[in-house]
């Protein structure tokens, strides 16, 4: 969708991985308690971690550059378009553990309940198993 829709913030054709996953939409409901937008995030890189993914890539509005570096996670800005609230941006996260353990840390939640989340949702809980 960025190579096809957003060209013209970014030339992102020489992106292309099966390791690189885009994420275009990060959508909050407008009540969300504050930590949701750290779970998100954190959902997101857990999902890069267990996958094997090294990059997330994403357009994004210009709010969204200090939710990001709150959370913990900023992209590198690969090109942007218009001004002030207008503008528009395309990021490439890459995947490190500093990083995974920066939102942990931010989103109060520890590795082994991340693991624990990603498991139930995509694959088997090992201490659940073991009890069956």
């Amino acid at each position: 969708m960025t190579e096809e829709h957003f060209a013209g913030i970014a030339d992102v054709s020489g992106l292309k991985s099966p390791f690189i996953w885009e994420c275009t939409r990060f959508c909050l409901a407008p009540n969300s308690q504050a930590c949701v937008a750290g779970l998100l995030m954190l959902a997101g890189g857990e999902l890069m971690r267990q996958m094997g993914l090294s990059h997330f890539l994403g357009v994004f509005d210009a709010r969204m550059v200090r939710i990001y570096r709150t959370i913990g996670s900023s992209p590198e800005i690969l090109g942007s378009v218009g001004q002030g609230r207008e503008q528009l941006s395309v990021g490439l996260w890459r995947y490190s553990e500093a990083d995974r353990a920066q939102v942990l840390d931010r989103a109060g939640v520890s590795s082994e309940l991340s693991e624990h989340w990603y498991n139930r949702a995509f694959g088997f809980d090992r201490e659940l198993a073991q009890t069956a």
